[in-house]
């Protein structure tokens, strides 16, 4: 695919993302959340580069409250890694201005999913 032209790699800080406002439907952040710089900056950023009605979906396998937190928190603290529970993830979203928040949580696999969606408009724009 790459050699095809169908796949762009680029190399970027969240914090500053090298992308034109609402470029894409969808973006992922797997396991990276954690060491994001500034994570309500970062997801802002995100939601710029997302066109209305795009959806953020983040997943995490270590989260407080977690079914492996025992093992993941001191972990977590020894990265120095930003260290969430469902309730704060929904929180995250919804400060940074994301609309149809959604959390999931599978206990026996020890992941969480978040959802967001960049509104359709924003109030400058009604």
């Amino acid at each position: 695919m790459i050699a095809e032209r169908r796949v762009a790699i680029e190399q970027a800080s969240v914090s500053r993302l090298p992308f034109a406002e609402n470029t894409f439907d969808l973006v992922t952040a797997v396991e990276t959340q954690y060491y994001w710089p500034d994570l309500l900056h970062d997801m802002q950023e995100v939601l710029r580069v997302l066109k209305p009605g795009g959806t953020l979906l983040v997943l995490a396998e270590s989260y407080k409250t977690g079914s492996l937190e025992f093992i993941q928190r001191p972990v977590m603290k020894l990265l120095r890694s930003t260290y969430l529970g469902l309730e704060d993830h929904r929180a995250l979203f919804s400060s940074a201005g994301y609309t149809e928040v959604e959390i999931f949580e599978d206990r026996a696999k020890s992941w969480l999913c978040g959802v967001g969606k960049k509104p359709l408009a924003t109030k400058l724009e009604t």
